[in-house]
């Protein structure tokens, strides 16, 4: 079949045959004839500017992955990832190739507050475990983050950080704001757990904020709770 000596993918094949590009069918159906003629299609590239021959040779020629990557104009961890799973699918031998640098055991790890709306549900988790609490994760996205157990007692809990700081205090939004902000109900939580950027931590009953989109924390110091102990005190 010329049209898959000259083309570049699957969907090139089928434009010349005046087939629609997008079937999926049409594409099954045109493969497997090529593959009952024994017609080579090693050359398709799709979205990529190498040939699986080129990828070969470049792994034989480098000494590490990224050195793969470059030899084939691309760069960077997406690209190494991909080349992986093509040599995978080709059985192309790479175990003479070195393994990527592991950071350095050296590397001195220091918390950033940059990354505090990552870390809010385990802190409050861990907070409610180190007082006594059991505590729950939802299976599926709710509008509750942890649910708390102690003394018989059930509560909903959601989880707010904060870094803004506004009018010499912190600010921290209790609404949600994919399309419009929107409030939490009685229905959905029974308190927040909020943290804010000098790791102060709060519970606020939804009774006491009930319909904001967002608070000053100055105005709720008598719901600030003892932190995490530090150094065994």
């Amino acid at each position: 079949m010329s049209a898959v000596a000259s083309a570049r993918s699957w969907r090139g094949v089928l434009r010349q045959l005046g087939l629609l590009s997008t079937s999926a069918g049409a594409m099954r159906s045109v493969r497997a004839h090529a593959d009952r003629l024994g017609i080579s299609y090693e050359h398709f590239t799709g979205r990529r500017r190498w040939v699986d021959e080129e990828l070969r040779q470049s792994i034989a020629e480098a000494s590490d992955w990224h050195e793969a990557a470059r030899s084939l104009d691309g760069a960077g961890e997406a690209a190494i990832a991909a080349l992986q799973g093509h040599a995978a699918r080709l059985g192309v031998d790479s175990g003479h190739l070195a393994p990527r640098e592991a950071a350095s055991a050296d590397a001195e790890l220091r918390p950033d507050t940059s990354r505090l709306d990552r870390a809010g549900s385990l802190l409050a988790a861990a907070w409610y475990t180190m007082c006594g609490c059991d505590v729950s994760w939802p299976l599926e996205p709710s509008r509750y983050d942890l649910v708390i157990s102690s003394g018989g007692e059930m509560r909903r809990v959601q989880v707010k950080t904060t870094t803004t700081r506004a009018a010499g205090t912190w600010k921290a939004y209790l609404s949600t704001s994919r399309s419009a902000r929107r409030p939490y109900s009685p229905d959905e939580i029974d308190e927040f757990f909020v943290i804010d950027g000098d790791l102060a931590h709060y519970v606020i009953p939804l009774a006491a904020v009930g319909g904001l989109h967002a608070i000053h924390l100055s105005a709720y110091a008598r719901f600030r709770v003892a932190g995490l102990p530090v150094g065994g005190r």
